[in-house]
């Protein structure tokens, strides 16, 4: 038996036919409109464009019949607008036109403004034109798309729907925007790097593999820029950017798309100390570009915080990992040896933390510096609300980074934190050849059997062999700064098309 909707989309199927039998083309090549929505309805009560002809085209989201005349909805980008056709007044095959008209069709209209009894400014069609007759329904106006997970598998009708969400991706495109400009500002240049790689490097993650038909090689799906960005520098650009994906085929959660977008910059001649001036006044430029304030409101409905108030404006809190895990722990890793620490680790008695952190069993044969980012990510991430910055981790951490200036133990790395998050990555990048090669090597035949092998990156090592100058390394998350700026729960809420499991077909064919 044919559904609702199948019997709804034949009877517009239909009304093309009939559209078609009055000479009129359902889906002409274009139309010229003068003015949006928002523009024409605002300039009117403004005292404009009061006996000027107008064009507006945009999609049919209401129409009420009157008999004789008639009153609709219009709604493009910038708005609705609401419109009047008096059916004695238009052409004649226009009018008859009307009945076929469904919610969700594009039209373009010509004609006056006016202010009805109610106040509210109307066009006053004088002539239109069907521009798309849509053949499927749009969800039902008030209702919508009630499954949370419609509204990302069906973005086009929630869009629809919803315009209001579409002022979320607006902001995402004006930060991209800032960041761009503050950076070009700095004496950055943007540039390019390869998505598909032969070997890939520039941080700890699962790859995806691919193969290229060609070269008849497999390879994968970048998972970080660094290595070409590095590469680069050595090569004399001193000051080099990119915003780019990246993939990594791993967990899905609010906060984590296997498909994501960052920005990695890394600037010669500097260290981790620039790198944090530069994000605190990057993060203040943006918000205050996007927002119009440094300071703006964010909340998880699922968070014991709640609600608060968070400022972004410079200078930004520092604090080392090892003093913030002593801060909300108690635990004063700084001051134990390895086996000291583990003790104190395996006495810990939340079965969360060896469920969520590390299985007990494997507590035995974690580094120091293991256990001290362990206890970090599980007593002080959650903690650190308003920006901080969370400076010399442990050298287990990356190879990638120098060793700190003043405790070999560690190294110049530091992640910024908002709202229990971390938002970036940044370096003294490591620039001694030696080191560096011979960190690789190690961690090439370190690999756990779980893990997608990779070789070392020669090319890599040859750039650094050439001589690389210090440099200072930042890699930002641009979704995660998409979600603050627009207060959303769920990272799938500022990416159009997040990553979702296979829709299924039902048995009449629609998706479910």
């Amino acid at each position: 038996m044919a559904s609702g909707e199948d019997l709804l989309m034949r009877t517009r199927a239909n009304k093309i036919n009939s559209v078609r039998s009055l000479g009129i083309e359902p889906y002409p090549y274009l139309y010229k409109k003068s003015k949006t929505a928002a523009l024409l309805k605002s300039g009117y009560l403004e005292g404009l464009f009061q006996n000027d002809a107008h064009k507006i085209a945009g999609r049919l989201m209401s129409y009420r019949d009157h008999g004789k005349s008639a009153f609709a909805n219009v709604q493009d980008e910038s708005g609705e607008i609401q419109v009047y056709f008096d059916k004695i007044s238009l052409p004649e095959i226009k009018s008859h036109l009307l009945s076929l008209l469904d919610r969700g069709d594009f039209i373009g209209a010509e004609g006056t403004m006016f202010l009805t009894k109610r106040s509210e400014p109307t066009l006053r069609v004088r002539d239109y034109d069907l521009l798309s007759k849509a053949t499927r329904p749009l969800p039902e106006k008030w209702h919508g798309l009630q499954d949370p997970e419609l509204k990302y598998r069906r973005r086009t009708e929630f869009l629809v729907t919803k315009p209001e969400q579409r002022e979320n991706f607006k902001k995402r495109s004006k930060a991209i925007s800032a960041m761009r400009e503050f950076l070009d500002r700095q004496g950055f240049l943007e540039v390019e790097t390869p998505l598909i790689q032969q070997i890939y490097g520039g941080a700890s993650a699962r790859p995806f593999k691919t193969y290229v038909n060609s070269l008849e090689e497999e390879n994968y799906l970048s998972i970080s820029p660094e290595i070409y960005l590095k590469r680069l520098v050595a090569g004399g650009f001193e000051r080099v950017y990119t915003i780019c994906k990246n993939f990594r085929n791993e967990g899905i959660d609010r906060i984590h798309n296997p498909e994501f977008t960052m920005m990695e910059c890394y600037q010669a001649y500097a260290d981790y100390h620039d790198m944090m001036s530069l994000t605190e006044n990057l993060y203040a430029y943006i918000f205050d570009n996007v927002l119009g304030s440094c300071q703006f409101k964010y909340a998880d409905p699922e968070s014991s915080v709640g609600s608060v108030t968070i400022n972004v404006a410079p200078p930004w809190k520092r604090i080392s990992m090892l003093e913030s895990a002593y801060e909300y722990s108690g635990i004063d890793a700084g001051s134990l040896s390895r086996e000291e620490l583990r003790k104190r680790v395996l006495e810990i008695r939340e079965d969360e933390f060896f469920r969520k952190i590390v299985p007990r069993e494997h507590v035995e044969r974690w580094s120091w510096g293991e256990l001290v980012q362990g206890i970090f990510s599980y007593y002080c991430e959650p903690k650190l609300i308003q920006p901080t910055f969370v400076i010399d981790h442990p050298k287990e951490s990356t190879p990638l980074c120098k060793i700190h200036r003043k405790d070999s133990r560690l190294i110049e790395r530091f992640e910024p934190f908002i709202y229990g998050w971390e938002i970036g990555n940044a370096y003294s990048e490591l620039n001694d050849p030696v080191r560096q090669r011979s960190l690789l090597e190690e961690q090439s035949k370190n690999r756990t059997s779980d893990e997608v092998p990779s070789e070392v990156d020669e090319a890599f090592l040859r750039a650094i062999e050439i001589g690389l100058p210090p440099t200072g390394g930042l890699g930002l998350g641009i979704d995660r700064l998409a979600m603050l700026l627009t207060n959303s729960y769920s990272i799938k809420d500022v990416i159009l098309f997040p990553m979702l499991r296979r829709a299924k077909l039902s048995e009449n064919g629609s998706i479910n």
